[in-house]
């Protein structure tokens, strides 16, 4: 006995898409939120003497660099399961 999965409908596949985007963005919001509590730690190290004012400024670069290839790595995953639903 063979079984055929159902196709989705097209609308029921932007519906999915739609929320796949929802998705990115509550990410993308929450990894801003992220960056910025870990941005004001590294400053307040630094205003408490406990950093240099070099190690404030390679931390926010390492961050900010950090941050961007999340939120690349994010954006990809997403665009690739939106072209793998709306392919099907």
């Amino acid at each position: 006995m063979c079984l055929r999965k159902a196709s989705k409908t097209d609308e029921r596949r932007r519906e999915m898409a739609k929320k796949i985007k929802k998705m990115l963005e509550d990410e993308k919001t929450a990894l801003r939120n992220m960056r910025r509590e870990c941005k004001e730690q590294i400053e307040a190290l630094e205003k408490d003497k406990k950093i240099t004012e070099d190690d404030k400024f390679n931390g926010l670069e390492l961050l900010q660099k950090v941050t961007d290839d999340y939120s690349k790595k994010i954006e990809e995953t997403a665009a690739a399961k939106e072209k793998e639903i709306l392919e099907r």
